[in-house]
This record gives C-alpha cells, structure tokens and sequence, in this order.
C-alpha cells in the first residue's frame, strides 16, 4: 500500500489523498465517516480530502437517502484526469505567458541600459582571482598602461616581464614607476636593477621613487586596478579594487603624473645610489 501512496504523490496528490482514494478503490461507495474509519485520516480532515478529489475528478458525491456518499472514478479515468489537470494549468500558463511577454520584454527594453550603480566596482581578495584579473586586464590593453609599482605581487616583477611583452608588441605604452625603499643592500639593489631594467628593454618607460602611496594601474584612461594598504596595520595588502570608470581612471591618471614627474630616471637613481652599487 505504501509504495501506491509513494507513486500517487509523485502524481501530484497529497499523502491523505492519495490514502483516502486507495480506500475509496475497495468499496463501491463510502460516507465521510466511514473513510474516517478506514484510514489514519482524521473526519474531519477525511471530509476536506474527499471535496479535494472531487474537485480533481478523483471520486464523485451524490446523496442517498439524505446522506452525503463518495464513490471512486474507475483508476484509468482517475489516472487521466489528472494529467489533464496538468495539461489544463500549463495551457492557462502558456495563454498567460502570452499575453504578458510583450509587457515585460517593454519593462525589460526600458531599463536594458540602466546599469546598477555599482556595476563599475569589483572587488578581489583571492590571489589566484587576482593573478588572474590582472593578466586579462594587461592583455586586453589597447592605447596605455600605467603603473604605480610596490609589493606585494599577485605576479611578480620578473614572472610578468613576459606578459607585459606581448601588450609591448602591440604598441601599448607603458609606463611604471617603481617603488625602492625596500632596497637596502648591495644584493637586493641589483636584483630591483635586473628587474626594472628587463621592462626597460622589453619597451617600458621606467622611473623609480623612495614611496609610493598604494598600488595602482590604469588601463587606457578607462580601468583603473588598485590596492590599498589596511587602514588600521597599514601594512600592505592584497584585497584589490577594479573600477571601470573614465572619469575615476583619468583622474587617477593625473595622480600618476605628478609622481612621474618627481620621481627619477633609472640613470639618475644608479647615480645617486653609486656608492651602494660599489660595495662589495
């Protein structure tokens, strides 16, 4: 009995209801009480059930003798009707889906170009999604990159020379400005000069200052790439900030000018860093 009450459910009926028509199916005609009797299904709640398959063409009502009685549809009958219930509903929702697609698809065309307004901010904090985000951005530049370079790297400095040299064969220009306040010994001065130097010699245009302020890469006056340090350590971090937004972009970009202009030439920081380089 229960893997017949299983399969009705699948149906669409409900457990009481599909206990209360495989009693129904045992005998030619029965009262609300007397189903009461016959199955777990309380009277009152037998009563609901039986209205409920009535209406869904499952069993019929008449009364004799003053008394309400409930008789059983054949099961292939039942069986039918209830998918033409369902056949019924999904023609009702098709006429439905009908008459309202054309509203809708007119709501949709009007705000199709309104933009969330945080549509332009994306926010990364994994460093693979980082890498990632950025390698893309650097390969889809088209007129000009512009950098503010300072640890930490999601790619470091020397892995993303060979990036960066396939946007240099497109004619991009770039442009970076490099932080050196960590260099302080003989070693690590030529190993921040081996590396400045490789995108000097693969296209870029390359200054270098004590401080930068954050990190930061412009893309084509449109996409500007930053991160900024935790505002309670200070201490640097990867949570990275993409905004798609010329307006934001190019006023970045005049940030990016005036530290350009006071920082200096590779050549002017080998000169002033002479005595460093001559140690031993």
């Amino acid at each position: 009995m229960n893997h017949l009450i299983d399969k009705l459910q699948k149906l669409g009926l409900s457990k009481r209801e599909s206990e209360i028509y495989l009693a129904l199916l045992k005998r030619k005609e029965f009262t609300a009480p007397e189903i009461g009797k016959m199955t777990s299904v309380s009277r009152n709640k037998s009563y609901e059930m039986l209205q409920s398959l009535v209406k869904k063409r499952l069993c019929t009502e008449k009364y004799k003798n003053g008394v309400k009685i409930f008789s059983s549809i054949k099961p292939e009958i039942a069986l039918q009707n209830i998918i033409s219930t369902y056949e019924e509903e999904l023609d009702e929702k098709k006429k439905l889906k009908e008459e309202f697609k054309e509203e809708l698809t007119e709501l949709y065309a009007a705000n199709e170009n309104i933009s969330d307004s945080l549509d332009y901010i994306e926010i990364l904090t994994d460093l693979g999604q980082i890498r990632n985000r950025w390698l893309e951005l650097q390969e889809g530049a088209k007129l000009e990159i512009l950098g503010f370079n300072k640890p930490p790297f999601a790619v470091s400095l020397a892995n993303n020379v060979s990036h960066q040299e396939k946007v240099s064969k497109k004619k991009v220009m770039e442009k970076g400005i490099y932080e050196f306040s960590e260099v302080s010994s003989n070693s690590s001065l030529k190993d921040f000069l081996a590396v400045t130097e490789m995108y000097v010699n693969i296209g870029e245009d390359v200054k270098v200052i004590d401080v930068l302020p954050m990190k930061i890469m412009i893309i084509d006056e449109k996409i500007t790439m930053l991160a900024l340090n935790d505002p309670v350590s200070m201490k640097p971090s990867i949570t990275t900030i993409i905004i798609n937004h010329p307006d934001y972009a190019k006023t970045q970009k005049k940030v990016f000018e005036s530290y350009w202009n006071d920082s200096l030439t590779l050549t002017e920081f080998k000169s002033k860093m002479k005595n460093l380089l001559q140690d031993s």
